[in-house]
């Protein structure tokens, strides 16, 4: 009788999440449109699959690193996990910047199709193997606007010397055109504005760009976005920790971070051209870039390609995979469009 008694005291203990284990989830963002409600649907989605077993204390930007610093704090296992941006890792790892976006790409299904069907996920979690870290895309990002100017954009030559924020693959390419490209961290972004440190900046899509209040000093608002038609949010998770977890948690992890790709992608989609109609009411200038300037983005793009491949083997082999499926994906779109 005493033995069936500890026996099932036991059980109820595990039931009720007794042996639950809290990781820290830190995000290299503020409490952001869709960014947010994305992370924290993830944050209890996990919970839910788990049975209370898998936690994440969710952290925004710098309530434990500095955003630019999250990816090393995790390696060490410092912190457990990290809600970013993988453009942020470019400095250690050129290739990873493919992995926040592709410039002049193609459009979010066939970045994600990509991602989990033409191999790409298997070469981000071989670039992130070294640094003791599981990555995996965890909510997928609509195009991103062209972002914020203050002054009109009409030729190429209008870029030169232009001060822009813009990280990653973006910044090589707009540098190609004499653009003094820099990486600044989201909160930093409206008083450099204001204070003319920038000259021009980009960030995201007009719903997260209504938050900053980049229509109150920047009056040029373009389009398209050219270096970023499609974007993930990353989940990554020392792999130390990682390895600790159960087949079933780490499933219910992948589980919730498929839920986030199609979450952030369906939440943004519709609720962008009401905040245009407010933006262009205040007085800002929502247009397009000249074709002239597109072109020029598009060969400075090529340029950067070439020259990145030709210096990093990896690189050259997510820029290889990446257009070898985006082929396959393109032609049968183009077959298929109604236009």
């Amino acid at each position: 009788m005493k033995t069936t008694y500890m026996l099932a005291t036991v059980a109820a203990l595990a039931a009720t999440g007794a042996t639950a284990e809290t990781f820290t989830l830190q995000s290299a963002f503020g409490g952001l449109p869709v960014l947010d409600p994305t992370a924290k649907r993830f944050v209890a989605n996990v919970s839910a699959l788990t049975g209370g077993e898998v936690e994440f204390n969710y952290l925004l930007a710098g309530e434990m690193s500095p955003p630019f610093e999250i990816f090393d704090n995790v390696s060490v296992g410092a912190i457990d996990a990290g809600w970013s941006f993988a453009a942020y890792a470019s400095g250690k790892e050129p290739a990873a910047a493919l992995f926040g976006s592709v410039p002049f790409g193609g459009d979010p299904l066939s970045y994600i199709s990509w991602l989990n069907h033409g191999g790409g996920l298997e070469l981000w979690r071989e670039i992130y193997a070294p640094y003791n870290l599981v990555p995996m895309s965890c909510g997928v990002i609509l195009s991103e606007a062209g972002g914020w100017y203050t002054k009109e954009i009409n030729t190429p030559e209008d870029l030169q010397g232009l001060n822009i924020r813009i990280g990653g693959l973006g910044g090589d390419i707009l540098a190609k055109l004499g653009a003094n490209a820099m990486s600044l961290p989201t909160g930093e972004i409206s008083t450099s504005l204001e204070t003319g440190r920038l000259d021009a900046t980009e960030l995201s899509f007009p719903l997260v760009d209504k938050l900053l209040g980049f229509d109150k000093v920047a009056k040029n608002y373009y389009f398209p976005g050219w270096h970023q038609p499609a974007g993930f949010i990353e989940f990554y998770m020392n792999k130390d920790k990682w390895d600790g977890l159960t087949d079933g948690q780490r499933t219910a992890i992948e589980v919730s971070c498929s839920d986030a790709n199609l979450y952030a992608l369906g939440s943004a989609a519709g609720a962008q051209s009401e905040v245009l109609e407010g933006f262009r009411a205040n007085g800002v200038n929502v247009a397009r870039l000249p074709d002239s300037v597109m072109e020029a983005l598009r060969a400075a793009a090529d340029e950067v390609y070439a020259e990145k491949s030709a210096e990093d083997e990896m690189f050259k082999r997510v820029i290889d995979s990446y257009r070898a499926y985006a082929a396959n994906y393109r032609e049968y779109q183009d077959l298929t469009d109604l236009n």
